[in-house]
């Protein structure tokens, strides 16, 4: 099997050079492999120096953005380039070390069962090293409240370290360009049947360069996305607090009644009224929006046959 290593870069010219090498001398253990490198329109040396590795290495591919278009537009950019049997992701500042490719790479060459492989520092026998204590618990919350979200019972499902078989990435209709691109994969993935397992995974904190990611944003956009995929997390809430405060209201008013108090045109009598009809219709919401989310897996099922078809066309 032809094993392609796909690494997304934004100005990492600090981790170019170290990065592609220690990807390279990994890889060697396979006959046939490739590196592509997705420059997403970096503005350093990014280019230039993956350039000249590029020159020395035939096994080597680079493509370039023009400009800065996210993490999952370059990954869709390398997923249509590249020409692998199994596809393997890696962050640029190997936070991942390139040692655990082939752990990833060869759980798909001997198991033909398994179609996606997750590395997972948050799981059993995995590691977390030198990452800053409140990005770590933000990153371990947002894991587990995305990974809720979907029916696959992952510890991790935003890290990039993945190995995919080629299938998988041919079948599957990605739109996501930002780092949700990640939650996406699964999550269609998940609803058309393929099969993921969790390997344990050592992450590293950054050691050279600046992490490009923007913590907030992508906070917001994986909740967003939880959000999508399981709307009654939401609704539910929101519904079940408006019904349980329009019920404390009722149950104060009909207290007032049998003391002989009450007041039948107190504001409190309206207020209680309308939470509990708002929480009831917040509820219903949810229940629709869920039966809209099933629909919508169904529609990634009819996406993924209709690609294999004009696969098998070609």
């Amino acid at each position: 099997m032809k094993i392609s290593v796909i690494i997304p870069m934004y100005n990492e010219e600090d981790n170019v050079i170290r990065t592609l090498t220690d990807v390279e001398n990994v890889l060697n253990k396979y006959e046939d492999h490739e590196i592509i490198v997705v420059d997403d329109g970096s503005y350093d040396d990014t280019y230039k120096l993956a350039e000249k590795f590029e020159s020395n290495n035939s096994n080597f591919h680079i493509l370039k953005h023009l400009v800065n278009m996210g993490m999952g537009r370059a990954l869709r950019t390398g997923f249509e380039n590249t020409t692998g049997d199994i596809v393997v992701t890696i962050d640029a500042d190997l936070s991942y070390n390139a040692s655990q490719i082939p752990k990833l790479a060869d759980e798909l060459i001997n198991n033909e069962t398994i179609d996606i492989v997750v590395g997972s520092p948050y799981m059993e026998g995995g590691e977390v090293n030198n990452v800053p204590i409140m990005r770590l618990i933000i990153s371990k919350i947002a894991n587990k409240f995305a990974g809720y979200a979907m029916s696959e019972n992952l510890s991790t499902v935003t890290a990039v370290l993945r190995a995919y078989r080629r299938d998988v990435l041919d079948s599957l209709e990605l739109e996501s360009n930002g780092t949700e691109i990640n939650l996406e994969i699964l999550s269609k993935a998940s609803a058309t049947k393929y099969r993921i397992k969790e390997v344990p995974a050592v992450l590293e904190g950054r050691k050279l360069g600046n992490s490009k990611l923007k913590f907030r944003s992508k906070t917001i956009s994986h909740l967003l996305f939880s959000f999508y995929e399981k709307p009654m997390i939401l609704f539910g809430f929101i519904g079940l607090i408006l019904c349980l405060v329009g019920l404390i209201s009722a149950i104060y008013l009909f207290y007032e009644y049998l003391i002989g108090t009450l007041d039948p045109t107190r504001p409190l009598m309206i207020f209680m009224i309308l939470t509990i009809i708002s929480g009831i219709q917040i509820l219903i919401f949810g229940f629709v929006a869920t039966q809209i989310s099933l629909l919508k897996r169904e529609i990634y099922v009819i996406q993924k046959e209709n690609k294999i078809i004009k696969k098998n066309m070609k």
